[in-house]
């Protein structure tokens, strides 16, 4: 008769019998993402001017779109347009399966790390996920449609780079620094929008079958994002960190500090 026994657990926050350094990874995560909002409140609250330079030629990834120059939006003169649009972004990379994992483990240490113990408040009021406090994380496949609305967008503001506002009136062509900087910002953005797990089941995870049709070109696809998705997490940090890179060397360049050395057609 098989008989059953429990295994020895530690209790209270950060108890283990690891020897490794475990908190190395939850440290990093927790100060990278603590030091992402710190600054992008203060960028929009305190350091909102210098969001573009040539006349909106190039438009700082944060406040990207900027909806209240391309629409004429009339709009208090506090207000700009990261804080319109940057509920989509923070929603969609908030509800996200990967930034889920890292917050959960950071923020609320649920758990922290591999065997390394919660702390006893967590114990105590149970884990309910997606059925509680964080019944808003089930929005993330709506995220994602406005998400991919945003980054056609973005390629937008990459092609409104590449025509140059003469003093005459007229335009012409070409390439800047400032061209490549939202392109990579761009390119990074799409890796890891197409990376994600409901991009993957958009695609085509629904189906049944992959072998007839259109549903064949389906399961190509599928089988092609589920490779990307592999280094989702990967995706995640390079496209947040050239957001905020993109916007430094933007603020660099309005306020005289840097050049966009450019080559016109």
């Amino acid at each position: 008769m098989a008989t059953s026994f429990k295994l020895p657990i530690s209790q209270g926050f950060g108890e283990t019998n690891r020897i490794d350094r475990w908190w190395m990874e939850p440290l990093w995560m927790g100060a990278a993402l603590t030091a992402a909002l710190v600054y992008t409140f203060l960028r929009l609250i305190f350091f909102d001017g210098a969001i573009h330079y040539d006349d909106h030629r190039v438009t700082s990834p944060i406040f990207s779109p900027d909806i209240i120059h391309l629409w004429s939006l009339e709009v208090p003169a506090w207000a700009n347009s990261a804080m319109l649009i940057l509920w989509i972004p923070f929603g969609f990379r908030g509800t996200c399966y990967y930034m889920r994992r890292v917050y959960y483990r950071t923020f609320f240490a649920s758990p922290v790390a591999c065997v390394v113990a919660e702390p006893k408040i967590s114990k105590s009021l149970g884990y309910r996920g997606e059925g509680g406090l964080f019944i808003f994380n089930n929005i993330h496949r709506i995220m994602l449609y406005l998400a991919i609305i945003i980054l056609f967008m973005k390629y937008i503001d990459v092609f409104h780079t590449l025509r140059f506002h003469d003093v005459d009136g007229t335009n012409t062509y070409g390439l800047s620094v400032g061209t490549f900087v939202l392109a990579a910002e761009s390119f990074l953005l799409t890796m890891y929008v197409t990376s994600c797990h409901a991009f993957r089941h958009l695609v085509g995870g629904g189906n049944k079958r992959w072998s007839l049709g259109f549903e064949k070109i389906q399961g190509n696809i599928f089988r092609f994002v589920s490779k990307t998705n592999v280094h989702h997490g990967f995706w995640f940090w390079t496209s947040l960190g050239m957001v905020f890179l993109g916007d430094l060397f933007v603020w660099a360049v309005a306020e005289g500090i840097l050049n966009d050395p450019s080559f016109k057609i």
